[in-house]
């Protein structure tokens, strides 16, 4: 029984563990032509990992979110939304066009918070959408001025903060309050680069995702958000020349996952503590 009781409570550990896990590896895609890749790229070594191959659309992220409670990856390729299972194998799913008022509508950066997809398009009306993951169905929740550009969009998952990569406006990283319709601008742009489409936010980091290919834009690039200087470079895997980037981190739990964890931790250790009680007499 004691033994029981031990292995009840190494299991309990590894949940909290798993739960409480942050890697911060960064997944980005590009929409170049012929075969394509979405690559895991871990942000210690800069060393990046295919994860999904093909000439597909599929392939071709133009915004990318994850959802750390359920661990599904989702992207787009222009109206279509697609997602997968986060492993170190995607296995893309086609989930719904996405739509606006009836009509299908393109969009060129995803984010995801508490159950709700967040896009933002770059023709029509600009504005930041808030998206039903299951039917693709959005619906406009801030009218930004028409002087930005946002491409790459991004929560942070440790502050529920939302962030955006325009292009103008000046071109920089904003901090977006959807609740008080204001933007914020927080750091500029690398010397040099005008059109930067995809974005990642990490615990106060930014990664700027540019669209490629790596002999042209041989990096991506890192910002500390409170100070607003680059702190490093990532090396870019794209081969190819693409129109939108799109990036996320994945891995990195919401309050509600590691409350489930804290609660599976209790119940392996009272049914194991039940186990090892004496019986009573009758």
């Amino acid at each position: 029984m004691k033994n029981m009781l031990r292995s009840s409570l190494v299991a309990a550990v590894a949940v909290i563990l798993l739960a409480g896990r942050a890697p911060a590896q960064l997944i980005v895609g590009n929409d170049q032509t012929g075969t394509a890749s979405i690559y895991y790229v871990d942000v210690v070594t800069g060393a990046s990992t295919a994860i999904y191959t093909s000439t597909g659309n599929e392939a071709r992220p133009w915004g990318m979110a994850y959802d750390g409670v359920t661990n599904t990856l989702y992207w787009n390729n222009g109206g279509n939304l697609y997602s997968s299972p986060f492993s170190m194998s995607l296995t893309p799913t086609l989930v719904a066009p996405l739509t606006f008022m009836g009509a299908s509508t393109n969009f060129v950066g995803l984010s995801f918070r508490n159950g709700l997809l967040y896009g933002t398009r770059n023709i029509a009306t600009e504005a930041v959408y808030t998206i039903n993951p299951a039917t693709g169905i959005a619906s406009i929740v801030y009218t930004y001025p028409a002087a930005f550009d946002f491409g790459g969009l991004e929560h942070d998952a440790a502050t529920g903060i939302l962030y955006g990569l325009s292009d103008t406006g000046p071109a920089g990283l904003y901090e977006i309050n959807v609740g008080s319709m204001t933007t914020t601008f927080r750091a500029g742009y690398p010397a040099g680069e005008t059109d930067i489409d995809g974005l990642a936010v990490f615990n106060g980091l930014a990664y700027y995702v540019t669209d490629g290919p790596n002999t042209t834009q041989a990096n991506f690039y890192v910002y500390n958000i409170a100070t607003g200087l680059q702190v490093g470079t990532l090396p870019s895997p794209f081969t190819g020349s693409g129109t939108f980037s799109a990036a996320t981190f994945i891995g990195i739990p919401e309050p509600s996952s590691l409350a489930l964890a804290v609660l599976g931790v209790s119940v392996l250790a009272g049914a194991a503590w039940r186990r090892t009680r004496p019986g009573r007499a009758a």
